[in-house]
């Protein structure tokens, strides 16, 4: 276990250097094929912080619609779990074969395997406010919405720039093209 943490700390090094830009974001990751199954390890450091986050985004809701009933089940859970862990790898992977840079499939599988513990820790620090009160709910959910969307999208970009050593342009195209695909499967499941 405390391989997995350290791990999963390298990681956010690793995501934290490609965010502002260091050209030495890749060190602290372990890109072999065991760094590759251990970086999936990121889905058990979510959990708690997904479960927070939802616990957040269900009071959020309840208080800016009190008359709408909301429900979020353990089949929800699972979905949003195979969406979020499974989905990326396979649309990773024909995009990189689309892009003739499947020898960078493992590079930025493990940088975006990171990123979404990062991702999720960025939401998690959201609600932390909101729930201890010191957020409305107008605020939270703008926030939500605009800052987080906005963060989001950078991330994903960045990190397949960075990953798949690509021109800001391509970059970002391969990068948000698994962004719009999960809105559309979350679409799908909902």
């Amino acid at each position: 276990m405390i391989r997995l943490v350290a791990e999963a700390w390298g990681g956010l090094i690793a995501v934290t250097r490609a965010i502002v830009f260091r050209d030495d974001w890749h060190e602290p990751l372990n890109l072999s094929a065991s760094g590759l199954v251990r970086s999936f390890s990121a889905a058990l450091f979510t959990l708690p912080i997904f479960w927070f986050t939802l616990q957040g985004a269900m009071r959020l809701s309840a208080d800016l619609a009190p008359d709408a009933s909301i429900t979020y089940g353990a089949g929800d859970f699972l979905a949003d779990m195979v969406r979020i862990w499974l989905a990326f790898p396979l649309i990773a992977a024909l995009l990189v074969r689309l892009a003739g840079v499947k020898q960078r499939y493992v590079h930025w599988l493990v940088l975006h395997n990171w990123a979404v513990l990062f991702l999720f820790a960025f939401q998690g620090a959201i609600f932390v406010f909101y729930l201890a009160g010191l957020a409305n709910a107008e605020t939270t959910a703008f926030i939500y919405t605009f800052a987080y969307l906005f963060f989001r999208f950078f991330l994903h970009a960045r990190i397949a720039m960075v990953a798949l050593d690509l021109p800001a342009g391509r970059g970002i195209a391969l990068g948000l093209i698994p962004v719009f695909a999960d809105f559309m499967l979350i679409q799908l499941i909902r």
